[in-house]
């Protein structure tokens, strides 16, 4: 799980970083769930590209295809929202 989101960097100062384990692995599907109205961003690591998906300021979920674990970023000023929409977020899917 470490290796898998390697050299974390925050995509805006301040930011906190989590990493989940999930019920089962990623899917494309599920990355197109939670991708809505987004844009996706992929980056090459050694692990595979990995799945950057920005939601509303709030959240920034880094996921592999095949993984049962995500990285995610949030704004810690948003106070538990980020938390909350990402619990329903999750729900949805796993």
């Amino acid at each position: 799980m470490a290796d898998r989101f390697p050299n974390p960097v925050s995509p805006f100062p301040g930011w906190k970083r989590h990493v989940y384990r999930l019920s089962r692995p990623v899917s494309s599907e599920d990355i197109q769930a939670f991708l809505g109205n987004e844009e996706l961003y992929t980056r090459d690591t050694a692990s595979g590209p990995v799945h950057i998906i920005h939601k509303y300021g709030l959240l920034e979920i880094h996921a592999l295809v095949g993984e049962q674990y995500i990285e995610v970023w949030f704004n810690p000023e948003k106070g538990s929202y980020p938390s909350e929409y990402l619990d329903a977020l999750l729900a949805s899917r796993f």
